[in-house]
C-alpha cells in the first residue's frame, strides 16, 4: 500500500543556509582574532581578549540554534506579539536605566557584559510584522491594516531614535522591501526616493550655510509649472499642490532634525562624506585609515595576520563596525570577492526559501530576515569606502558582539525552522 509523507520526520533546517552561516562566523572569528592581537598575537584564554569573548558568545549563538532547532515552529506564530511586546519594553527600560556607550543610552550593562536591545527589536517586530500580514483577511491595503503595520515598525524605530542611536534605527527601515514585496504601491517608492533627494539637498544647504527658503522657492516654481501645464485639469492641480505642501513639510522638518535630533559628530560624519568638509584628523580619520587598510590588501591579500594596517591598530574599532578593513587587508580582492559570493549565496537561498513559503507569515518573516541582513551588509560595507555615512551598525555574524551575533542567529534560524514545517507537510 503506498505510505503518506505528510507529517514524517526527514525534513531538516536547509543545508546551503547552515553552511553559509557557519562559513560567514568562522570567517568572521578569525578577522576578529586578528584585529584584536598584536603584531606577534599569542592565543589566549584570558576573558580580557575579544577573541575569547568571542567564542563564548559563538557558544551561545549554538545554544540558541539547538534552543530553535528543537522547538515547535508554530511556537514563534503565537507568541510573536508577545515577543514584540517584550522587545519594545525592553527598549523603553533601557532608556530609563541603561548605559550611555558612544553616545547612545542603548546598552544593559552587567559587570562587563553589554547587551543591545534594539538589535533584538528587529527580531521582535520581524515576527510581529508577519504575524499581523499573516493573519487570515489581512492584506497590505486600505488604511487601517497599511496604518497598523507601520505603527508596527515605527514605534520601536522612533524608540531607538530617542537612544540616540541613530544607525540601528535606521535598519528598521528595510522592511520598505518586505512591504513592497506585500503590495506596497509603487507611488511609496517614488515618494521615498523624492522624500530622500529632498532631504539630502536640505542637509547639503543647511551644512554650507545657505537658506532653506531657496529650496521651498525652487518647489514653489515647479509646482506653479505643473499647474500651469495641467490648467485644465482640477485634480491635477489638487494633486501637485499636495506634493508642494508635503515637500515643504519635509525640508523644514529635515532642516530642524539635522540641528535638533543629529549630534554634532554625526552631522560631522555626514558632511565629510558629502564632501562638505575636510578633517583628515578628526572625524575622517576612520575612513582614510578604512580605505588605506582595505587598499593595501591589493589583489591577495597580505595574508592571515600580516595586514600592518590592522596590526598597528590604525583603524578604530576595527573588529566591530569596521571588520571588514582587515577582510579587505589580509585577504585582498580575491578574499573580498569569495566573501561577497557567500554573503550572496545566503541572501539569494532566503529569497528562494521565502518565495516557497506556503503561509504568508513565513513569506513575511523570510523576505524581513533577508531584508534586515541585506541592509546591515550594505550600509556596514558602504560605511568603510566611504559610500554612505558612517552610523555604526555591525558586518552581519563577522564583527565582534554578542547582541548582534545572537539576535541575527535568531532571526535566521527561526525562519529556517518554519521551512522545516514547511517540508514536513510536502
Amino acid at each position: 500500500m503506498p505510505t503518506n509523507n505528510r507529517g514524517t520526520n526527514k525534513a531538516r533546517l536547509d543545508f546551503t543556509s547552515v553552511l553559509f552561516y557557519i562559513l560567514l562566523v568562522g570567517f568572521g572569528f578569525m578577522n576578529i582574532y586578528s584585529a584584536s592581537t598584536g603584531a606577534e598575537p599569542e592565543f589566549s584564554l584570558s576573558l580580557k581578549e575579544v577573541y575569547v569573548r568571542q567564542l563564548i558568545w559563538m557558544f551561545g549563538s549554538f545554544l540558541l540554534i539547538i534552543l530553535v532547532a528543537f522547538s515547535n515552529p508554530n511556537f514563534f506564530e503565537f507568541s510573536a506579539y508577545v515577543i514584540y511586546g517584550i522587545t519594545t519594553a525592553l527598549l523603553i527600560a533601557v532608556l530609563l536605566v541603561g548605559r550611555e556607550v558612544s553616545g547612545a543610552k542603548s546598552w544593559f550593562g552587567f559587570g562587563g557584559i553589554g547587551i543591545q536591545p534594539s538589535e533584538f527589536a528587529k527580531f521582535g517586530t520581524a515576527l510581529a510584522v508577519a504575524k499581523y500580514l499573516g493573519t487570515y483577511g489581512v492584506k497590505f491595503k486600505g488604511w487601517k491594516n497599511i496604518s497598523i503595520t507601520l505603527a508596527l515598525i515605527l514605534v520601536p524605530m522612533i524608540i531607538v531614535l530617542l537612544q540616540n542611536d541613530t544607525g540601528s534605527a535606521l535598519v528598521f527601515l528595510s522592511f520598505t522591501l518586505v512591504l513592497y514585496r506585500e503590495g506596497l504601491p509603487g507611488y511609496f517608492l517614488i515618494a521615498a526616493v523624492w522624500a530622500t533627494l529632498l532631504s539630502l539637498t536640505t542637509i547639503i544647504f543647511s551644512a554650507q550655510g545657505w537658506n532653506s527658503y531657496w529650496i521651498l522657492a525652487a518647489i514653489g516654481s515647479i509646482a506653479a509649472l505643473f499647474i500651469l501645464l495641467f490648467r485644465r485639469n482640477r485634480q491635477a492641480w489638487w494633486l501637485i499642490a499636495a506634493i508642494a505642501i508635503g515637500s515643504w513639510i519635509l525640508v523644514q522638518v529635515a532642516h530642524w532634525g539635522y540641528y535638533n535630533i543629529l549630534q554634532t559628530h554625526q552631522r560631522d560624519r555626514i558632511e565629510v562624506i558629502l564632501q562638505l568638509k575636510k578633517d583628515d584628523k578628526g572625524v575622517g580619520f576612520n575612513l582614510i585609515q578604512s580605505k588605506t587598510a582595505i587598499g593595501a590588501g591589493r589583489a591577495f591579500g597580505r595574508g592571515f595576520l600580516q595586514g600592518t594596517q590592522t596590526k598597528m591598530g590604525f583603524v578604530p574599532e576595527q573588529h566591530t563596525d569596521f571588520i571588514f578593513c582587515t577582510v579587505g587587508e589580509e585577504w585582498g580582492v580575491v578574499g573580498i570577492t569569495v566573501f561577497f559570493f557567500i554573503y550572496f549565496g545566503l541572501l539569494y537561498r532566503l529569497v528562494i526559501l521565502s518565495e516557497r513559503q506556503t503561509t504568508r507569515f513565513g513569506r513575511v518573516l523570510g523576505y524581513s530576515v533577508t531584508s534586515i541582513l541585506f541592509f546591515h551588509i550594505a550600509i556596514n560595507i558602504g560605511m568603510t569606502i566611504g559610500l554612505v555615512p558612517i552610523i555604526g551598525i555591525p558586518l552581519p555574524f563577522v564583527s565582534f558582539g554578542g547582541s548582534s551575533l545572537w539576535a541575527f542567529t535568531l532571526l535566521l534560524f527561526t525562519f529556517l525552522k518554519l521551512d522545516e514545517r514547511r517540508l514536513s507537510y510536502v
